[in-house]
């Protein structure tokens, strides 16, 4: 008899990310340790010091989540962790220690720092056994599995689930649109509808999916995988070729079979939760700087054709279709709204002004606001207008992708130079190829390359 499913839900919240991202125990019992060595190092210390040790022990704790030792692994390895945990909690440590102590030698701050990994790697070894043990004697202790392809590597996977417990995986469903009788054999349930991923993981209380090999092209798993974007569950990809594949540090495995983790990270980490954070603190700093010119190229806006609005106010779509006016300086001559939202590069009614504003993008700035009101972002793929975004959706391929987060003033498609009349397909390729590899960085990267181009004039 099958056990009943748990219901799944979606949750773009800090509880997922702490739910199948990140293991929370984990984090707890290197915290604990950090701070019983902050408090045997600094006993007899000011506040200061231990303020600082407490400021420590958070960096320390960061540096590792950021370097991926905190989340969730199918194959629990201590050994596989010590060459990232010996160098993030080494250079963490060790610089804070000497930082908080000036003066101090090398000497002491190198063994202050090796004495932390020393510590932090026993609790892991200690933790991975209790952790794999549990796996292997309760049932509860494993997560919801579903295997999606048609063949062998499928059959494989679900086998090796079964012969090793220790994974932490109790695969519950099988998704192929055309099983091989192995597959059928294996005993698990096995359902059509490869198309509709999310609907199955979500019905299942699915926690883990393991993609392995379908009978179709593999692009037609690009959009239903993506459709799970924000699901609370890990996704894992066989690779082509896997027998080629060696494990990077970002990827996992079953007994031999390489598995690459699908990222997600847009919307699902903490990180880019405070991305918001990072928008309105810096809207509002240019704002309040940029008040004085912006009051006067309204002025200059406003005397160039007194009769016509100063801001022009557009409808584009945002982050889930949702529809916004976006704010602009006007630089064109004003026609009726049904009109502008159906002409693409309507060059003609541009008026001298609004050809400078327009080349330096300072008809831009309104967005500012819109990035405070929480339409926009400073980073994502340009917005665009309705009338346009029903023709992209049915024509260009992976287009409708893009709006998965938020639309931004810059983004890495306009970066590239792909604005204005540029190709439709590969603007959409930029803006998933972003939401896929997001990063800090990245978005650091794109508002560097954006302050350069604005410089150099380089504005639609």
């Amino acid at each position: 008899m099958v056990a009943p499913s748990r219901p799944h839900h979606v949750d773009s919240g800090f509880s997922a990310v702490f739910r199948n991202r990140i293991d929370s125990l984990l984090v707890a019992f290197d915290c604990v340790t950090l701070a019983v060595i902050a408090v045997f190092i600094n006993g007899d210390e000011g506040l200061t010091a231990q303020l600082i040790s407490v400021c420590g022990v958070i960096l320390t704790l960061v540096a590792l989540e950021m370097a991926g030792l905190y989340r969730p692994r199918l194959t629990l390895s201590a050994l596989d962790d010590l060459p990232r945990l010996a160098a993030w909690s080494i250079i963490t440590s060790g610089t804070v220690f000497a930082f908080s102590r000036p003066g101090v030698s090398i000497v002491r701050a190198m063994i202050y720092a090796a004495l932390v990994f020393l510590a932090l790697f026993i609790v892991r070894a200690a933790y991975y056994i209790v952790v794999r043990r549990r796996r292997r004697r309760s049932p509860a202790a494993r997560r919801q599995t579903m295997v999606v392809g048609d063949g062998l590597v499928s059959v494989e996977l679900i086998e090796n689930t079964r012969a090793l417990p220790e994974l932490g995986l109790d695969v519950r469903l099988a998704v192929s649109d055309n099983p091989m009788p192995e597959l059928v054999a294996t005993g698990v349930r096995v359902e059509r509808g490869v198309d509709d991923i999310r609907a199955k993981a979500t019905e299942h209380g699915i926690d883990v999916v393991l993609v392995s090999f379908a009978s179709g092209p593999d692009s037609a798993m690009v959009a239903p995988l993506r459709a799970c974007d924000e699901l609370d569950c890990e996704i894992y990809i066989v690779p082509r070729l896997y027998e080629f594949v060696s494990l990077s540090p970002s990827m996992d495995r079953i007994h031999t079979i390489p598995l690459m983790l699908v990222r997600r990270d847009a919307l699902r980490t903490w990180y880019w939760k405070i991305k918001r954070v990072f928008d309105v603190v810096a809207v509002s700093i240019a704002l309040a700087v940029l008040a004085l010119p912006m009051t006067l190229i309204a002025c200059a806006v406003y005397l160039s054709d007194p009769g016509a609005p100063i801001l022009f106010r557009q409808k584009r779509i945002g982050r889930g279709g949702r529809l916004f006016d976006m704010l602009k300086f006007r630089s064109m001559r004003p026609v009726p709204e049904g009109t502008s939202d159906a002409q693409w590069q309507p060059t003609d009614r541009i008026y001298p002004l609004g050809r400078f504003l327009r080349k330096t993008s300072i008809d831009e700035l309104p967005q500012l606001w819109n990035v405070l009101c929480g339409d926009m972002s400073i980073v994502g793929p340009r917005p665009e207008r309705p009338h346009f975004v029903e023709q992209f959706a049915s024509s260009v391929p992976r287009y409708g992708d893009r709006h998965r987060v938020e639309v931004g003033l810059t983004g890495w498609a306009a970066v590239h130079g792909l604005r204005g009349d540029t190709s439709i397909n590969d603007r959409a390729v930029y803006d998933n190829f972003y939401i896929e590899n997001w990063s800090v960085w990245l978005d650091i990267k794109i508002i560097v390359r954006t302050v350069g181009a604005v410089f150099r004039g380089a504005g639609s």
